[in-house]
């Protein structure tokens, strides 16, 4: 068996350890849930999937505990393997944006080599980082209430705090959606390797 899996990937270059495999498929269904069951809550259709407030709020109730487990254990992991250094932008990728935004919109067919992530990847992977606390943060703040009051204070009431889950949903929605664009106009060996960890 071992020797099979070797000569499989033999010549293949390691793009996605097993744990970042298993942990982008932990949260990234946790998100996609939080999302479609939270805007039912905040109003019920079913074109997000669900026919009853029930099955929604218990969705939300599993997806927000899932999602914060993943994002910590993300956040351990690419401090102790240093990996974050590959996600966070830098000042060549700035550098390098006009570059890379003249191939994405269209204006030449030259397409740009990058390291790992692109500076687009880069700046999706960085805004999620830092959107997700929010999320979490404000998403407590309105489920346990008497117990997390300080997001509440901050935000000046449960209404202004609301608003400001329901943005960080719309913005998250939004990543996620560039997310998917990038993954599939890049390569399909390098979307391969997020099933597979090779490229």
């Amino acid at each position: 068996m071992k020797s099979l899996l070797s000569l499989l990937i033999k010549g293949k270059k390691l793009r996605h350890p097993w744990p970042t495999r298993l942990l982008h498929w932990s949260y990234a269904p946790a998100v996609l849930a939080g999302i479609l069951s939270g805007f039912y809550i905040t109003r019920p259709s079913r074109v997000h999937g669900f026919t009853n407030m029930d099955s929604a709020r218990k969705t939300h109730f599993i997806a927000q505990y899932v999602l914060i487990s993943s994002y910590l254990a993300r956040v351990y992991y690419a401090y102790s393997a240093k990996n974050y250094r590959e996600i966070i932008p830098d000042l060549k990728d700035i550098v390098r944006m006009p570059e890379f935004l003249k191939y994405q919109l269209f204006l030449t067919s030259k397409k740009p080599k990058f390291p790992k992530y692109n500076p687009g990847q880069k700046i999706v992977y960085t805004s999620f980082a830092l959107l997700i606390p929010v999320q979490i943060v404000t998403g407590l703040g309105l489920y346990v209430t008497k117990r997390f009051q300080k997001p509440a204070t901050l935000a000046g009431g449960l209404n202004p705090l609301r608003k400001l889950h329901y943005l960080a949903s719309v913005s998250i929605s939004a990543l996620a959606a560039g997310h998917i664009y990038f993954a599939l106009t890049d390569s399909l060996k390098k979307l391969k390797s997020i099933f597979t960890g090779y490229k």
